[in-house]
């Protein structure tokens, strides 16, 4: 089995490295493929089974000790599907259940159609840019909708990704890609580089320049903002707070890192702008990939 992950691996990395085979790998990305190949390699590694034991009884505390909390956020957000989904996911995180099959979608991550409706003149924030795949999506999207989008600001802390991203997009003048993480304040932290899953972590054995929003002049205007940034999306809101305040963005911001992240983020958000509709949508069949969309009503699609 680490024989069949190293080859798997090997061959996404090299396919990253091409703009047509990258360009593959975010159309398999949208049919939600290269999700179930990472659950599979996941599921390659030995040490799992004890980590989603240890997990597992961590929610399970974690539920019992903030059903208040629980049930006021059931109360901000904007639609039964929304609380199902949230509850389902809980369940698999605390007790492994499945996820019904109807209540996750692999293929729309961030741009879930009865949610966001994109609109001329999009400024889109990418908090956790990868490789690029986030951003080609969007405007994949965008043309699809026969949208004119009139930036992107694209932030990536990890040197291989920056450099891939750079490849196929630095060249752009519509695209703003800045080498750093995002945060609450502009500082230098310990990063740890593991390409999908790099993350700020104080063991990490390098450092990087992160900056938040707030700081960055090009996000002034921004209408969309995305953050998938392992684990640090609540110091990255806060770093965002009067930019939202002030736009009121679109927001799809992850949730799935902590549990803490489930109930917090909504929590903040909502303090922040009461208007938002609040949605919960997750993208794939595991504890990974629950997003939180945030959204003025009248920005939404009609369902």
């Amino acid at each position: 089995m680490k024989i069949i992950k190293k080859v798997i691996l090997k061959i996404y990395h090299i396919m990253q490295c091409h703009y047509w085979s990258f360009r593959v790998l975010v159309w398999l990305k949208e049919l939600g493929i290269t999700r179930r190949i990472n659950f599979f390699v996941m599921c390659c590694n030995g040490r799992q089974k004890k980590i989603c034991t240890n997990e597992m009884e961590r929610c399970q505390n974690f539920y019992e000790e903030n059903r208040e909390r629980i049930v006021s956020m059931m109360d901000i957000l904007s639609d039964e599907k929304s609380k199902i989904v949230w509850e389902k996911v809980m369940d698999y995180r605390r007790m492994r259940c499945p996820i019904p099959r109807g209540l996750y979608s692999e293929h729309d991550q961030y741009f879930c159609r009865d949610i966001i409706k994109l609109c001329d003149g999009e400024v889109f924030v990418d908090g956790g840019a990868y490789t690029g795949d986030t951003l080609q999506q969007f405007m994949d999207t965008c043309k699809k909708e026969n949208v004119h989008y009139k930036r992107i600001i694209a932030f990536e802390p990890d040197k291989r990704n920056f450099a891939l991203i750079s490849k196929f997009y630095g060249k752009r003048k519509d695209i703003m890609l800045i080498k750093k993480g995002l945060y609450r304040k502009e500082a230098v932290l310990s990063f740890k580089e593991e390409g999908m899953n790099s993350q700020l972590n104080e063991s990490g054995e390098c450092k990087v320049d992160v900056i938040n929003v707030d700081a960055i002049s090009e996000c002034r205007d921004a209408t969309f903002i995305k953050m998938d940034i392992e684990g640090a999306e609540m110091d990255a809101l806060y770093g965002a707070q009067e930019t939202i305040m002030r736009n009121r963005p679109k927001l799809a911001i992850c949730i799935y890192h902590s549990n803490e992240d489930m109930i917090q983020i909504v929590e903040y958000i909502h303090s922040l702008v009461p208007e938002y509709k609040f949605y919960i949508r997750h993208h794939s069949k595991s504890a990974v990939e629950t997003v939180a969309y945030a959204v003025i009503d009248k920005e939404r699609n009609a369902v």
